[in-house]
């Protein structure tokens, strides 16, 4: 089993380059103040696939609090099918085929939505979103709209087919372009950001036919291309220099999917109709099963999945299409820590990661809430918690980053409306403090220096 040790930085690394493109060069600007977690996993369910009207089944979005392990629904798509999902601070952005929809994570309300046909993966750059176009788009296979109120800014012309994922190194912008299920070879178009212009395509050649993922590694772009359907076992990932503009295929002999997520310097990658590794200094597989076939042989199979790279955690969300599944939540090792309902067809996922100040007070709780402050923030012996007086609590605990329940307090009294904790024993770092009242639940994060 491959052993995968993070320092903190490159944790801070990876949460930028999964969140948005074009952020990587600012790292060296974070300090040491800062701290992160993950808030929400956000995931995307397509829904019954139906053939014809009247439709009855569409696009719903949903959240889980891997804190209090709560997942709800909170936003409906009048769509068929879902492709994406973008977070970007406090925003979501979703591709739902004839769709594009922005929401606010804080609020779980829509901001707006636009109508655009053939809409596939997002990337931003520069305070702009990319969409990658597909079927039954016929020319203009990329997008460029306004993060703000999601406006037309530019059509990419001259791109040669069905675009997948994004990327940016220095000043160019990368799509993988794999020409959709006719597709008989690799390319990544080069556009040019200062005018919205395609600048190139590299043929990748026929081995990297199906590509779909593209990471950054080592200054070098890599590509995730899945095998195409009915195809040989045979999986590869290509490695392209921008710098030299020569590039590498590598084959597997496997069934390859999508691309998971980049860690240090392994690959989690879809193989095989389970979750893999891929050990990117020896370009070898390092593991073929790190989460195993759901049960492919009887038509169920993972629809989507992502690695929470704080708290070393897989987010899988398995089913069959046709009737409601579920997320298993499994730690780096595979194995299973909880899971959560989800919806049919839950094919896009993406993790809700939130950067705090370490030293900078909390805002003051919502005057509707359980909780009406707490401090002092940041805490060092002890933490003072105010409720409504009229409210009975049952428990307050509190939850270290990985969602481990590690101080419990059960008050005593009905209606106690102040509660004093001991945190002196905690390590420095970040909390969270949930409530469970006879109401129901509140949680707040505070910071122990």
């Amino acid at each position: 089993m491959v052993q995968i040790n993070k320092s903190i930085s490159m944790k801070r690394l990876k949460i930028y380059r999964s969140v948005t493109l074009g952020l990587m060069m600012m790292l060296s600007l974070v300090g040491f103040n800062q701290e992160y977690y993950v808030k929400q996993v956000v995931t995307g369910n397509s829904g019954r696939f139906e053939t014809m009207p009247p439709f009855l089944d569409y696009v719903s979005l949903q959240t889980y609090n891997p804190v209090s392990q709560v997942s709800d629904l909170f936003g409906t798509i009048f769509t068929q099918s879902v492709q994406d999902i973008l977070i970007v601070g406090k925003y979501a952005y979703v591709t739902a085929q004839d769709s594009i929809a922005k929401y606010d994570l804080n609020t779980l309300e829509r901001v707006t939505a636009v109508a655009d046909s053939g809409v596939n993966k997002l990337g931003v750059y520069n305070g702009f979103l990319v969409i990658s176009k597909q079927y039954p788009v016929a020319h203009y296979f990329a997008t460029i709209r306004d993060t703000g109120d999601l406006s037309l800014v530019s059509n990419i012309g001259g791109i040669s087919g069905d675009c997948m994922e994004i990327i940016s190194v220095a000043d160019s912008v990368y799509l993988a372009v794999n020409g959709g299920w006719m597709g008989t070879e690799g390319k990544i178009a080069v556009v040019d950001p200062n005018t919205w212009t395609l600048v190139r395509e590299i043929q990748l050649g026929t081995e990297a036919v199906g590509i779909v993922n593209l990471y950054l590694y080592n200054g070098k772009i890599l590509s995730v291309n899945k095998t195409p359907y009915g195809a040989p076992e045979q999986g590869s990932i290509t490695m392209y220099d921008p710098v030299t503009a020569t590039f590498k295929n590598y084959l597997f002999g496997v069934t390859m999917g999508y691309g998971v997520e980049l860690s240090d310097s392994n690959l989690f990658v879809m193989m095989n109709e389970g979750i893999g590794i891929i050990h990117l200094p020896t370009m070898e597989i390092a593991d073929t099963s790190r989460i195993p076939d759901p049960g492919s042989a009887g038509f169920i199979y993972i629809t989507s999945a992502a690695f929470d790279t704080i708290n070393d955690r897989f987010y899988v969300n398995i089913g069959d299409y046709l009737s409601p599944g579920y997320c298993l939540v499994a730690n780096l090792a595979g194995d299973s820590i909880t899971s959560y309902a989800t919806g049919i067809s839950t094919e896009a996922i993406a993790i809700d990661y939130r950067e705090t100040v370490v030293g900078i007070p909390e805002p003051e709780a919502d005057p509707g809430s359980i909780v009406q402050s707490l401090y002092p923030n940041p805490a060092y012996e002890w933490i003072h918690v105010s409720v409504k007086s009229d409210i009975s609590v049952n428990e307050i605990t509190i939850f270290d980053l990985s969602g481990k329940a590690i101080k419990r307090k059960v008050p005593i009294g009905t209606n106690a409306g102040s509660h004093r904790i001991d945190v002196s024993n905690l390590p420095a770092g970040l909390y969270f403090l949930a409530v469970s009242a006879s109401t129901g639940s509140a949680t707040q994060k505070f910071v122990k220096q």
